[in-house]
């Protein structure tokens, strides 16, 4: 009878261990949702090009303007 109740907590016990040794967390799935972009959505310029537009026109009217003052002296 001893024997039984020893064996019986030794199962127990050895196997309380494997058990609760078990990894019980999940792993996190990541889903990533991909969207088409359209043309029109995108710019086809970038900051840069549309600042570096502004500034030509700019310089462009001052050297025309500098053009027609030294044209009429």
């Amino acid at each position: 009878m001893k024997k039984i109740v020893l064996s019986c907590a030794m199962l127990l016990f050895f196997g309380g261990t494997f058990i609760s040794c078990k990894e019980k967390t999940k792993e996190k799935e990541v889903i990533i949702k991909e969207e088409s972009t359209t043309t029109e959505d995108v710019e086809e310029e970038g900051v840069l090009e549309r600042v570096g537009k502004e500034v030509d026109e700019e310089v462009d009217e001052e050297v025309d303007e500098t053009i027609d003052k030294i044209g009429d002296e």
